[in-house]
């Protein structure tokens, strides 16, 4: 579900992108374009290593509850609280997921 935020963080920074372009702010909708280029490629690669921890077991558990909590945990402290509701709600489901991975690593 975090992917999926932050993915769809993503989507809403492609529309604002796609505004600000309009209203003749060039500069403004490059950001965002670039914003929004980030946050779905983050979404789906937290996406496939949660898939990749659901559908193996044992040390692929492990390897991708690790992998979630260090790239939440870095997309915290390099985002921080300015980037979105969307992206903060999903940085911590996916760092919940991670550590649910190594909790119940099987």
């Amino acid at each position: 579900m975090g992917a999926v935020l932050i993915a769809l963080e993503g989507l809403v920074d492609l529309l604002k992108g796609v505004v600000f372009l309009v209203l003749g702010r060039p500069w403004i909708a490059v950001g965002a374009f670039s914003q929004a280029v980030l946050f779905v490629i983050l979404g789906l690669i937290l996406g496939g290593f949660t898939i990749y921890g659901r559908a193996a077991g044992g040390d692929r558990s492990l390897a991708a509850g690790v992998v979630l909590i260090v790239v939440s945990l870095l997309g915290l402290a390099v985002l921080g609280f300015t980037e979105g509701l969307l992206v903060l709600l999903g940085a911590v489901l996916v760092l919940i997921a991670g550590v649910l991975f190594l909790v119940t690593r099987r």
